[in-house]
């Protein structure tokens, strides 16, 4: 099994209560899993943990059989990538921001410039971007250019954190088409957190759903009850939302 988190519990120092408690699910490769949830259900914190961002105070987390904390940071962040939720090129332009985690992997210029061309055509990025910075992007050309930095690295491990939430509907079912190709043909495992159900329900093998730190669904995608998960999401938006008022 590529991932697998094992009795997870996670509380943040100064909590008197965990943010997740006994999560458990594996991840094999060429695998799509969607978590979704309401918002503070737990997943971004998830995602942290999953990139080594946060360490669980119990449980443990497997990459191939290895414990993460036999892993250096630095090997697990090239096996593992987090594409965030709001992207950053980080001052560089396109070109550069899609070159520079190869350079930190020691990659020649030749095989660079290669990625480079590869992931811009599945991507459909434009040469036209590649001088510019995030300031002449729009949110949602961000947003790709971030995926597209993630996928050239060819990591074992894809995290997404809302990565086609300023896409248009057409454009997102694009991107994710063209990402379950990547890892069906890299055999990558993906986590993506998503709540246009109607799209994750067409491009992810499982479905994970969370609930005040809580796994509550852990189904493959063809058995989830899609329109009872959105009523639960709806219903449990509304108490957070009257709660509040």
């Amino acid at each position: 099994m590529l991932l697998q988190l094992e009795s997870i519990e996670y509380t943040p120092p100064n909590f008197t209560r965990p943010l997740l408690t006994d999560i458990s699910f594996s991840l094999a490769q060429g695998e799509s899993i969607a978590l979704t949830g309401i918002t503070g259900a737990g997943k971004s914190t998830l995602l942290r943990l999953l990139s080594r961002l946060s360490e669980p105070t119990t449980g443990q987390i497997l990459l191939n059989g290895d414990n993460y904390k036999n892993i250096s940071p630095i090997t697990l962040r090239q096996r593992v990538m987090l594409v965030s939720q709001e992207p950053k090129l980080l001052g560089m332009k396109v070109r550069e921001s899609l070159a520079y985690p190869l350079q930190l992997q020691s990659i020649g210029i030749e095989e660079i410039k290669q990625r480079i061309v590869t992931i811009t055509e599945q991507f459909e990025i434009p040469t036209a971007w590649f001088d510019r910075t995030e300031l002449q992007l729009s949110a949602g050309q961000k947003q790709i250019v971030s995926i597209a930095r993630g996928v050239i690295t060819q990591p074992q491990v894809l995290l997404l954190d809302e990565p086609i939430a300023n896409l248009d509907f057409t454009t997102a079912e694009r991107v994710l088409n063209t990402l379950n190709n990547i890892v069906r043909s890299q055999q990558m495992g993906t986590i993506v957190v998503n709540h246009q159900l109607e799209l994750i329900s067409r491009f992810s093998d499982r479905l994970l759903y969370l609930q005040d730190g809580k796994l509550l669904i852990n189904e493959v995608s063809e058995s989830v009850d899609w329109q009872n998960i959105r009523q639960q999401i709806r219903t449990s938006e509304d108490r957070s939302i009257a709660e509040w008022e």
